[in-house]
C-alpha cells in the first residue's frame, strides 16, 4: 500500500474540517476498503470516521461512504457487509449476484426487429452493409448486464428506513455525494447536490455501482446512469470544494507491477499475457484510471495546497489484490483482513511523516496500536465500537494524567 500526502494545511479553516472518498474497485475493492477504514479507525485518535464533515462515494466506494455518513461505524458496517452476521439486516451472495432475468427478457423480445434488420440489410444492402455489418443489428439483443442490481437497492432502502438512519440526503446531517456517470452525455452527476438531492439514497447507490456488464443502467427520472468511475476515480476535488482542510482517500485499484513480484508465490504468471483477455483488460482498466487520478491529485497542489490530503492504496505488486475472483463472496474476510494488515504496516513505515500531518488537525496517530502485533480484523470487529471509544478515551485520560504528573515532578 502507497501512502501519500499533499498541501500544507490547514489553511484558512479551523483545522477539523474532515472528509472521506471511497473510490471504486467492484465488490472486491468495497471489501478492501472496509479492512483499510477499520484500520484507521482504530489507529487515529481525534477522528471519527462517521461523524466526518463530508463524504465522497463512488462506485463500490458509494457503498461504504454512504453508510458511514448515516451514522453506521466501521463495525457495524462489517458485521452487515463481511460477516453477514447482522440478524436485523441479513445479507448473501444473491443480493450482488442475482441475474438480470427482466434485462435478459427484455432483450430477448427485441429479436423480430433485430433479426428482421438483419435480414434486410442481407438482402437489400449485401455489398454496403456486409454479413458482419448486417449481423451487427444483433448486438442490441446482447444484455447490458449480468446481474440485477434492483435488490441491492431494496436492501439499501429498507437498511436505510431503520431508526436512526435516512435514505434522504436532506436529512442527512453530513453532506454526502454519490458520483454516477449519465450515460448519454458521459458527464459526472452529484447525487446529494442541489437538483440531485431528492433521489433516494439507495438509487444513487444503485447508480453509481452499476459497472456497464456487471449491472444494466439504472433508470432515475428520464436518463440513464452507469458507474460513476468512468469519468473520475475518486473525484476527491467534490470534497475539497466544501472546504474539508484534511481529506483521507481510499483507491482500492492500481496496475501490477509484475516485475516487483518475482519472489511473491501468489503470483499466477510470469507474463500477464499468459493470464488471457480477463488479466488484459484488468491491467489496462487499471492503468487508465490509476493515471487519472494521479493527474488529478497533482493538480491539486496547486488548487488546494492549503489542504491536506493523505491517499491509501495496495502496493503495485499486490499480487492478492490483483488476481482475487471479484466475484468470491468467501474470500471476503481475507481480502478485509488484507487491507487491514496492510494499511496498519504502512501507518507504521510512514509514521513520522504521517504524525506530522495529522497533528496539524490535532489527530494523534497511536503507535502503541500499529505495534500490537496480535490485533486482527476479525478480532478486532467484534469489540463493541462503544467499547473500543471508552478503551481510547481511557488511554487519553491516562496520558494527561501522566503528563500533568511529570509537570508536577519537574516543578518540586
Amino acid at each position: 500500500m502507497a501512502v501519500s500526502t499533499t498541501g500544507e494545511g490547514p489553511g484558512k479553516g479551523s483545522g477539523r474540517r474532515f472528509g472521506l472518498a471511497l473510490a471504486g474497485g467492484g465488490p472486491l475493492g468495497g471489501i478492501y476498503e472496509v479492512g483499510v477504514l477499520a484500520a484507521l479507525d482504530e489507529a487515529l485518535d481525534g477522528i471519527d470516521l462517521h461523524e466526518m464533515e463530508v463524504y465522497v462515494g463512488v462506485s463500490a466506494g458509494a457503498f461504504i461512504a454512504a453508510n458511514l455518513a448515516n451514522g453506521f461505524s466501521t463495525d457495524e458496517i462489517a458485521r452487515i457487509f463481511i460477516s453477514a452476521d447482522s440478524r436485523q439486516h441479513p445479507i448473501g451472495r444473491w443480493i450482488f449476484l442475482t441475474p438480470a432475468w427482466r434485462e435478459y427478457l427484455h432483450r430477448i423480445g427485441k429479436l423480430p426487429i433485430a433479426l428482421g434488420s438483419t435480414i434486410r440489410d442481407l438482402v437489400w444492402h449485401p455489398i454496403d452493409k456486409g454479413v458482419f455489418g448486417a449481423l451487427n443489428n444483433l448486438t442490441r439483443m446482447i444484455p447490458t448486464g449480468i446481474f440485477d442490481n434492483r435488490r441491492v437497492e431494496r436492501f439499501l432502502a429498507d437498511l436505510y428506513q431503520t431508526r436512526g438512519h435516512t435514505n434522504d440526503f436532506r436529512k442527512l446531517k453530513r453532506k454526502l455525494f454519490v458520483v454516477a456517470t449519465d450515460l448519454d452525455t458521459g458527464e459526472a452527476v452529484r447525487f446529494g447536490s442541489t437538483g440531485y438531492d431528492q433521489i433516494p439514497i439507495s438509487k444513487a447507490i444503485q447508480a453509481s455501482t452499476a459497472l456497464p456488464g456487471l449491472y444494466p443502467p439504472v433508470k432515475i427520472d428520464d436518463r440513464y446512469y452507469v458507474d460513476g468511475a468512468l469519468k473520475r476515480t475518486l473525484h476527491a476535488s467534490v470534497a475539497l470544494e466544501e472546504g474539508v482542510d484534511l481529506l483521507l482517500g481510499i483507491n482500492p485499484i492500481v496496475p501490477y507491477d509484475a516485475s516487483l513480484a518475482e519472489d511473491d508465490p501468489r503470483r499466477k504468471h510470469d507474463r500477464l499475457m499468459d493470464g488471457g483477455l480477463p488479466v488484459v483488460l484488468s491491467q489496462t482498466f487499471r492503468s487508465v484510471i490509476h493515471s487519472r487520478m494521479n493527474v488529478g491529485i497533482k493538480s491539486y497542489d496547486t488548487a488546494f495546497n492549503d489542504r491536506d490530503i493523505v491517499l491509501f492504496e495496495p502496493d503495485r505488486e499486490d499480487s492478492r489484490m490483483f488476481f482475487a475472483n471479484l466475484f468470491s463472496y468467501s474470500n471476503r474476510r481475507r481480502v478485509c483482513e488484507h487491507g487491514y494488515q496492510t494499511t496498519r504496516r504502512d501507518l507504521l513505515k510512514n509514521f513520522d511523516q504521517l504524525e506530522a500531518v495529522f497533528a496539524r488537525h490535532d489527530i494523534r496517530l497511536r503507535r502503541d496500536v500499529l505495534e500490537d502485533q496480535g490485533r486482527h480484523f476479525d478480532t478486532n470487529m467484534h469489540v463493541p465500537h462503544a467499547v473500543r471509544q471508552r478503551g481510547l478515551l481511557k488511554n487519553k485520560l491516562t496520558n494527561r494524567l501522566s503528563e500533568a504528573l511529570d509537570r508536577l515532578n519537574q516543578n518540586i
